[in-house]
């Protein structure tokens, strides 16, 4: 197996690789955070999709990037159970898809210079990936 052979935050994407299944897969938004999600008088619709197919955890995944400074307080853990509770899915699996959307995210923001958040977002990845 991939993960077996490497550190903690690649590791999490080789298990999401190596556990993979395309008839699983899922129409992915790919992009879901606060700022592509519209209030309407009906409730929320999500919008500017990236779409890809994923496993459905894929997405509760980037709700897990976010406020990288505020998760590792506390139970870390719990945002991914607490999402995985009100989806029906593996909390595991958000855990490791939040440590690969933090590291994705914080080389992206190095490679255009948007810091500290970039360090901060790897940073993170780091900490939450052992």
């Amino acid at each position: 197996m991939l993960a077996a052979r490497r550190g903690p935050r690649l590791a999490c994407a080789a298990r999401r690789i190596d556990v993979h299944a395309d008839e699983r897969a899922v129409l992915a938004h790919g992009d879901v955070h606060q700022w592509n999600a519209l209030e309407t008088e009906d409730g929320f619709k999500l919008v500017d999709p990236d779409g890809l197919l994923a496993e459905a955890e894929y997405d509760m995944g980037i709700l897990m990037r976010e406020d990288p400074l505020e998760l590792p307080e506390g139970d870390a853990h719990e945002r991914a159970r607490w999402l995985a509770l009100r989806c029906g899915f593996d909390a595991a699996a958000i855990w490791e898809w939040g440590v690969v959307e933090r590291v994705s995210t914080g080389l992206l923001c190095t490679s255009i210079g948007l810091q500290p958040v970039g360090r901060e977002m790897l940073a993170v990845a780091d900490r939450v990936a052992e």
